[in-house]
């Protein structure tokens, strides 16, 4: 474990003197305690609770209407809750439908228990060390995610099974990229790997289990819900990336969000966006062509950082299973500076991203470029 030194420090000072400070910041006054930047116990899973409780009303297409949405959240936290927005895809309200039958502080417990025992079981399928385990439920990713009450344990643990599954459960590893329709950027990159590899089970179960989901929410809320969310929330989604205050911009470690930070226009940051996602779709190309096995750990993480390359949003907390295959392959020997730049890309944006800085967006794609240039295996070991 000496090679994880670093890791555990820099996770260990994290927890210190981030957790305690958060907590210190809370009120515990109103019925949901706030934080101090007045955000309700658990942020974004406010989002997802109201998709639960949508889930048993009447219509819940209505709420990608802004004001709606901002209307209904009135009476559950006060009028005038900042920066709230109703942009994830209908299937969101499958995933979210038993969480809105219970009240918000005992359905985020529950979230967040989901999450944590999600990601651990996931990772259990890569190694038993609990040493390793212990380190990535303490990454940056890990901890911004859980204070967010976001889906990042959950997305990172489908990533980490669909990985690890691809060649000897096929159809289970396909069918698991259907729930990541709640946040399609994350599996953009997915189909493709699985057609270089020439893995056609997968890929079949992977647009099977999409198509079905797609079709319940469609049977259950009707199909206008989808034309709503087409129409609507994905316009929704884009103002955090035309956003001219650029609010998100420590939180999204993308070419896109860095060259924003400094002032490039939509147009040429999206330009240069494209051209990345083109670089980092051929780095995968041309990797997974060789067909490399399941436990490579290289060509996983390979992966993976072409994955955050290719979107221009990508929130830092969705870089988690990046995270935990670079522990995994730096354990197994993978030399320390790439696998630690990744492990910390979450901090390293938001200092950059407060300082009006661009950089860490590059890191991925550096860390593929990289990973492509020695064709050797690791494996955990």
């Amino acid at each position: 474990m000496d090679r994880l030194r670093l890791l555990w420090i820099g996770a260990g000072l994290t927890l210190l003197i981030f957790v305690p400070a958060y907590c210190l910041t809370l009120s515990l006054g109103p019925a949901i305690p706030r934080d101090g930047t007045s955000l309700v116990v658990g942020r974004d899973f406010l989002n997802i609770w109201m998709y639960g409780r949508a889930a048993w009303q009447a219509d819940p297409a209505r709420y990608y209407d802004m004001p709606t949405y901002l209307a209904a959240l009135g009476p559950v936290v006060g009028a005038g809750y900042p920066g709230q927005l109703w942009s994830y895809p209908p299937v969101a309200l499958l995933i979210a439908a038993p969480f809105g039958l219970l009240p918000y502080l005992p359905a985020l417990s529950l979230w967040t228990a989901c999450g944590i025992v999600g990601f651990t079981v996931a990772l259990r399928l890569w190694t038993r060390d609990w040493r390793i385990i212990a380190l990535l439920l303490a990454a940056p990713a890990a901890l911004i995610g859980l204070m967010s009450g976001q889906f990042a344990l959950l997305a990172a643990a489908i990533l980490l099974a669909v990985l690890h599954w691809r060649e000897s459960r096929p159809w289970l590893a396909g069918a698991l990229v259907g729930l990541l329709l709640v946040k399609p950027q994350l599996a953009l990159l997915i189909p493709l790997l699985f057609i270089a590899t020439g893995n056609w089970r997968a890929f079949v179960a992977a647009a099977l289990s999409s198509v079905t989901l797609a079709g319940v929410v469609a049977l259950i809320w009707g199909i206008d819900i989808w034309h709503i969310y087409i129409a609507t929330g994905i316009a929704n989604q884009s103002l955090v990336l035309s956003d001219p205050d650029h609010l998100a911009g420590p939180f999204m470690p993308t070419l896109f969000m860095n060259l924003r930070v400094i002032g490039v226009p939509v147009p040429a940051a999206s330009a240069l966006q494209t051209v990345l996602a083109l670089l980092a779709a051929i780095l995968v190309w041309l990797r997974f062509r060789q067909r490399p096995a399941p436990d490579d750990l290289r060509a996983n993480l390979l992966f993976l950082a072409c994955a955050v390359s290719a979107t221009p949003y990508m929130l830092s907390y969705d870089t988690l299973a990046l995270a935990a295959v670079a522990v995994l392959a730096l354990a197994a020997g993978e030399g320390r500076i790439a696998p630690s730049l990744a492990f910390f890309l979450p901090l390293l944006q938001i200092v950059a991203g407060m300082a009006g800085l661009p950089g860490p967006g590059l890191i991925p794609i550096l860390l593929a470029l990289h990973l492509s240039g020695e064709q050797k295996n690791i494996v955990v070991n």
